[in-house]
C-alpha cells in the first residue's frame, strides 16, 4: 500500500468529518460501510516471510465496546492511543493517519463507552476504566510492560479524556496531542508531559487550543500549536497523514528520550 496515498483514507475521511461547533455526528451510514469494509478486508493472519501491510483492525470482533488496533509491519517501538470524539468512531480516524503513527509504533483506538446508537459511541467519566482497557490491549498487542509510556491523541471529547488520563497517571501518559478540545488548559497544569502539541481545524476556532500551548510552554513543557488545514471541528482535513506526521515528528523531537517500551 502506497503510504501517501492510502487506497482507503478518501472514504474514511468523508466518515470522519464532524460538521458542528459543539462535536457533530458523521454519516452514518457512509462511515460504517467503509470502515467495517475495510476492517475487513484486513483480516488474516502475517507471517515472517510475508508479513501483512500496516492496517487498522478489530481486535476481537466479539468485545464490546471494540478497541481497534493497529497490525502489520514495519512498526516503531512506541505505544500510541487514539481517543474519537462525542458520538464518533475511532476506526476511521486511526486509518487516517495509520503510516505516520506507524513510524513511530503501535497504534490503538480504544471505542468510547457509551452507546450513542448503531456503531457510534462517546466516553463516560471513568478515567480508570480506560486506562485499564488501554493497558490490556498493549498488553495483547506487545510485550507486556505496564510502566511503559504511552503518547496520548484525543479528538473534542476524546481530548479531554486524554488531559484526564493524563493527570490521573503522569508517569504512563507522557505525550499529548490534543485536537479541539472543549477547554483550554491553565499554566501548572499537565507539567508532566514530556511534550504537548495543541492543534485546531483552520476552520474552527482556535483561541483555546493556542491558549493551551501558551499554558504549557509557560509550565515549562515543550509545546507548540499546529493548524490542521482546511478543516472543520473534528475533521482531520485534505491530508491527515501530512498533518499528525508533522505532529508526531515535532513531540518525539521536543520530547526527550522515552522508557521501557516507547522509542
Amino acid at each position: 500500500m502506497n503510504e501517501g496515498k492510502p487506497a482507503s483514507l478518501a472514504l474514511v475521511l468523508l466518515g470522519c468529518m464532524l460538521l458542528t461547533a459543539c462535536q457533530g455526528r458523521p454519516t452514518r451510514p457512509a462511515i460504517e460501510r467503509r470502515a467495517l469494509a475495510s476492517a475487513s478486508s484486513s483480516s488474516g493472519r502475517a507471517t515472517r516471510e510475508n508479513p501483512r501491510p500496516i492496517r487498522m483492525d478489530w481486535l476481537d470482533r466479539q468485545q464490546a465496546p471494540p478497541v481497534f488496533v493497529m497490525r502489520g509491519a514495519p512498526r516503531g517501538a512506541g505505544r500510541l492511543a487514539f481517543l474519537h470524539g462525542m458520538c464518533g468512531h475511532g476506526l476511521g480516524y486511526a486509518q487516517s493517519f495509520q503510516f505516520s503513527a506507524a513510524k513511530k509504533g503501535t497504534l490503538i483506538a480504544p471505542q468510547g463507552d457509551i452507546s450513542c446508537g448503531g456503531v457510534f459511541s462517546k466516553w463516560s467519566s471513568d478515567v480508570a476504566a480506560l486506562d485499564a482497557r488501554i493497558l490490556r490491549t498493549f498488553q495483547l498487542l506487545v510485550e507486556p510492560d505496564d510502566a511503559a509510556e504511552i503518547t496520548i491523541i484525543g479528538m473534542s471529547q476524546g481530548a479531554d479524556r486524554a488531559v484526564a488520563l493524563v493527570k490521573r497517571y503522569p508517569q504512563r501518559y507522557t505525550r499529548l496531542i490534543s485536537m479541539d478540545a472543549p477547554t483550554a488548559l491553565k499554566p501548572g497544569q499537565l507539567r508532566s508531559l514530556r511534550a504537548a502539541v495543541m492543534m485546531a481545524g483552520e476552520l474552527d476556532r482556535q483561541d483555546l487550543m493556542r491558549q493551551s500551548a501558551q499554558a504549557l510552554t509557560a509550565s515549562g513543557v515543550p509545546a507548540t500549536f499546529m493548524l490542521i488545514p482546511r478543516a472543520r471541528h473534528g475533521d482531520m482535513g485534505p491530508t491527515p497523514e501530512q498533518t499528525m506526521g508533522t505532529a508526531l515528528d515535532w513531540l518525539w523531537a521536543h520530547g526527550g528520550e522515552t522508557v521501557r517500551g516507547a522509542e
